[in-house]
């Protein structure tokens, strides 16, 4: 594939003009994204929870959650392990870049991407760090069986192919016949999180519109792309019709819920789901076809939900901010509320291989698991006083697991 040819198109949409790659944009201050003001209602964390550890440093003081993190790695937990290292082949990551995102085909097959820069591959034995030829930060990855293709920052990605030693940098800017509007700025646009099933035709993508009061004139936090025969090596971005009446909150008109989305997740390429902004959760069918369908659930929470994975047609999980977890168990209007979480940190990211195997990273270095009855906290070795936000978490198969965030890689069972 000749990606120095590539070019972008935008198609129209029921709600009204088009929308703009730059739309797809990664989320530079390194934090994850949160609504501005919002008052998060209630924890759902259980009486006993511990959250914050707050120790800044070795004279803190006593600690109050050491039990999570004992000084020794051991091969039960998850332990630092990854390009952070000074040994990594071509070079350590820069320590201050945060890890948003860690996927992979298979569990000799891992990338991990983020900010500074930084992207790295294990290959079952070790990492090697990949020079993009920038710095930018990437917030996700598609995996295709070819391709590798990095949504970076707001007016670029680099892409990938399979023997290739060198990545191609395109700007996304120059993509257009014509200036990007100044309603499509992408300066207020910031990339949450995307998602390809195998074999899928569509990548998935969530943003975040910063701009004080979105409406529905602008484009939805929700959309796809893919690559195109109809532009010669060309990339096509669409955005999804979400209706008015779906986007509201109470009857409020132009609460901007459909462009504040953090976390997109399915089962195959029909079907999948979404969360964000005041526990907004929807369902997606007929997600590679020409016309998705969007449907909005109740999640019984106002709590941001900032990432989704779904076990099956019938059972999905959500997390958010203050401990918040929702599951799925196919009702077809409401998501259940998760009691008893064992912690009140912030919930980021979650990943499972199974029903019964399902992981949850966030806030303080927390780490969560849950067997198929109950959610219980895991401990994290070998971080000394360091307490890490953690970001991403990513699983091949039970007992392997890869854990991301704030100048950090975790794995269990991940190194021989």
């Amino acid at each position: 594939m000749n990606h120095r040819t590539l070019l972008m198109t935008t198609l129209l949409t029921s709600m009204g003009g088009a929308l703009s790659i730059a739309a797809c944009a990664s989320y530079e201050s390194g934090g994850a994204p949160n609504e501005g003001g919002q008052t998060i209602l209630q924890s759902d964390a259980g009486p006993d929870a511990t959250g914050d550890v707050n120790e800044a440093d070795g004279d803190a003081g006593p600690c109050t959650g050491c039990e999570w993190f004992p000084a020794d790695c051991m091969p039960e937990i998850p332990c630092e392990s990854g390009p952070f290292d000074p040994s990594t082949a071509g070079g350590a990551i820069d320590g201050r870049a945060r890890i948003h995102s860690i996927r992979g085909r298979s569990a000799s097959d891992v990338w991990a991407v983020g900010a500074l820069g930084a992207v790295a591959r294990f290959d079952g034995t070790s990492w090697s760090r990949l020079d993009i030829g920038n710095r930018a930060t990437t917030k996700a990855i598609w995996l295709r069986d070819d391709t590798e293709l990095l949504l970076t920052s707001m007016h670029h990605f680099h892409s990938h192919d399979a023997g290739a030693t060198s990545w191609f940098g395109i700007d996304l800017t120059q993509a257009f016949d014509s200036p990007v509007p100044d309603s499509l700025s992408p300066s207020s646009y910031l990339l949450t999180s995307a998602w390809a099933a195998e074999g899928a035709t569509w990548m998935w993508c969530t943003s975040v519109d910063s701009s004080v009061a979105p409406t529905y004139e602008t484009p939805p936090g929700l959309w796809r792309l893919r690559y195109t025969t109809t532009k010669a090596d060309g990339l096509e971005v669409a955005a999804v019709a979400i209706p008015t009446e779906t986007c509201e909150l109470g009857g409020q008109a132009n609460s901007g819920l459909c462009q504040r989305l953090n976390g997109v997740h399915g089962i195959d390429k029909s079907q999948l789901w979404a969360v964000g902004s005041r526990g907004v959760t929807f369902h997606v069918t007929d997600a590679d076809g020409d016309t998705p369908n969007v449907l909005a659930f109740n999640s019984h929470t106002e709590n941001e939900l900032r990432a989704v994975w779904t076990a099956s047609a019938t059972e999905a999980w959500s997390v958010g901010a203050a401990g918040t977890i929702r599951h799925y168990a196919g009702d077809p209007v409401h998501w259940d509320v998760v009691v008893d979480v064992p912690v009140s940190s912030n919930l980021n990211a979650i990943w499972g291989t199974s029903p019964s195997d399902v992981w949850a990273v966030g806030d303080d270095a927390v780490v969560l698991h849950y067997d198929g009855v109950r959610w219980s906290r895991v401990p994290v070795g070998g971080l000394g006083v360091r307490r890490p936000n953690l970001t991403t978490v990513w699983s091949p198969s039970p007992g392997q697991v890869w854990i991301g965030g704030d100048g950090i890689i975790l794995s269990l069972g991940g190194k021989p």
